[in-house]
């Protein structure tokens, strides 16, 4: 390319030298005052010395040009930025390698951003006769999330709760024209029906991050949330998130080094017990669970072995207002007794800010922790943020009731990343997996149904009626709080009417519906292996890595 050897050199003549042959190149385009203002800026560039940003002209993200459809503004631009855009703008597309559009006589292709429920529940009942897909995600597996707390603690290995996305739609791994792609989506030109990647972490590939782009005929977005914070100082700093598996993993670790390290000679006993404080941020389901298996970790395991420490470990649930807030409130009663009965503490107050070794509530008391594991719920990712698609309230992408983004063509989202606009008049869905995995399923289904009428092309659906929108059914919630004993709610609706039950039986249900809800007979068999296991010979506190 001419750009490259033009900046080269340019860097070996004066500020005014560089400006002349610039503008004699017609580089600059038209306009006095845009040369005015290019000269300046490379005038002053080469007689301060400053030619940092034109050495590093190659590190130029060519993605956030044109082929996004992005326009520059014609103001005082950088060089580099005037280079690309008028001498190369016309080779954009060859820039960025991908795969293109489909042609006519191939198989539509779907591209699916995501591995979450929404996204595999989707993938697996896809009809690929029909379709070839493409997903994009920067995680090749589902997480089994309804168990992920039982690995911080060792209950479970942590693969027992990831389910490869190949074995899941197998036509990723075996079929010439459909593909998994580790990267994670940074954006998307709806009138081009591109999407832009960027794979995941410094790989040693040749261009560092490695960029390319999928042409789609119809386009799902599945990208979930993130963790909600609050922009609370010092939480995306110190804090564990349980999110996933690679979360539980750094959980795991943290808090047997910790138990390790209070044993060690020399420690005073202020910081053994802050090392051993065990802080859980958020009364949901997430937050219960976990504190009911460290529990159960504690009461079962550490005191066999780590007596030395084993009355200085203790373990903080700390809610701003009820714990299990959508679950009966008999329910709630039940579990507030007995996780206080298993030597959870439970405390009201509100997170002002977080620091490396405490926390400070809005009252100004000071929590010391040795591990902190932040679960408040979640909300849109930056890439969710960053579209320029309509959105729902609380600032999901908003959906029609057949989940097709509105005013774009052969968009469609679910799961966390999605919700229902206003103008539907249907409440956004909580950010729930049995919501996620119910979307999933009505979108297939869909899908095959317009892909048999040859409505998969892109453009091809307008005129193809949808069928049914889609209505949701709450089926219930369940949670367990540690020691054999569980929480089964199946009202279908916070203020419905419904069976509730708490106790043993209610544990040993919902031990039976997750392992019936497990995705794979293999990792079923893994679950069932590790639960037996773990009952006989109690968990093991290997620190790994």
């Amino acid at each position: 390319m001419a750009w490259p050897r033009i900046a080269r050199s340019s860097l070996k003549q004066s500020g005014r030298a560089i400006g002349n042959y610039i503008t004699d190149k017609g580089i600059l385009g038209e306009g006095a005052s845009a040369s005015k203002c290019y000269l300046s800026t490379l005038r002053n560039a080469t007689e301060s010395g400053n030619l940092k940003y034109l050495s590093n002209l190659r590190n130029i993200d060519y993605a956030s040009f044109g082929s996004r459809g992005m326009r520059v503004t014609p103001q005082c631009q950088s060089p580099a930025e005037m280079v690309l855009e008028e001498s190369d703008s016309e080779h954009e597309n060859t820039r960025i390698p991908g795969l293109e559009a489909t042609k006519p006589g191939e198989k539509p292709r779907v591209v699916v951003l995501g591995t979450g429920w929404a996204a595999c529940r989707f993938l697996k009942g896809l009809d690929t006769k029909t379709y070839d897909v493409v997903c994009i995600s920067p995680r090749n597996h589902m997480v089994f999330t309804p168990l992920l707390a039982s690995t911080c603690v060792g209950t479970l290995e942590f693969r027992s709760v990831a389910e490869p996305v190949g074995r899941i739609q197998s036509a990723l791994s075996t079929d010439p024209n459909s593909y998994f792609y580790l990267a994670s989506c940074t954006g998307a030109d709806i009138d081009k029906h591109e999407v832009y990647c960027e794979t995941v972490g410094n790989v040693g590939l040749p261009n560092e991050p490695y960029r390319f782009k999928v042409a789609y005929d119809k386009l799902v977005i599945a990208a979930g949330a993130e963790p909600l914070t609050f922009n609370i100082k010092g939480v995306k700093e110190h804090a564990f998130f349980l999110r996933e598996v690679n979360h539980a993993q750094e959980i795991r670790k943290k808090l047997l080094l910790n138990l390790m390290l209070s044993e060690n000679p020399g420690i005073s006993e202020e910081e053994k017990k802050r090392l051993l404080h065990c802080v859980v941020i958020g009364g949901g389901p997430t937050g219960v669970e976990f504190s009911g298996e460290l529990s159960d970790f504690i009461m079962k395991d550490v005191r066999e072995r780590y007596s030395h420490v084993k009355d200085d470990i203790r373990v903080t649930l700390i809610e701003a207002n009820e714990i299990l807030s959508s679950f009966d409130i008999g329910l709630r009663q039940y579990a507030t007794k007995h996780l206080t009965k298993c030597g959870v503490r439970l405390m009201r107050g509100v997170v002002k800010e977080v620091h490396s070794n405490k926390l400070v509530l809005s009252d100004g008391t000071d929590v010391p922790y040795g591990l902190l594991v932040w679960s408040t719920g979640v909300g849109p990712s930056q890439f969710v943020k960053s579209l320029d698609l309509p959105k729902a309230p609380g600032g999901r992408i908003g959906v029609d009731e057949w989940l097709r983004v509105p005013s774009v063509d052969d968009v469609y989202a679910l799961g966390d990343c999605a919700g229902f606009l206003e103008q539907t008049g249907k409440q956004v869905l909580p950010a729930l997996a049995q919501v996620a995995e119910r979307e999933g399923k009505y979108l297939v289904e869909l899908f095959n149904r317009i892909g048999k009428q040859n409505g998969g092309k892109a453009f091809s659906a307008k005129d193809i009626p949808l069928g049914e929108p889609f209505v949701y059914k709450h089926l219930g919630s369940m949670a367990t709080v540690g020691r054999y004993k569980a929480l089964v709610d199946l009202r279908n609706a916070k203020d419905g009417k419904g069976i509730s039950h708490a106790g043993f039986v209610s544990w040993f249900i919902w031990r039976s519906a997750y392992l019936t809800r497990v995705i794979s007979w293999r990792n079923r068999f893994y679950v069932a292996v590790n639960w037996a296991t773990t009952f006989v010979f109690g968990r093991d506190n290997s620190r790994i890595g």
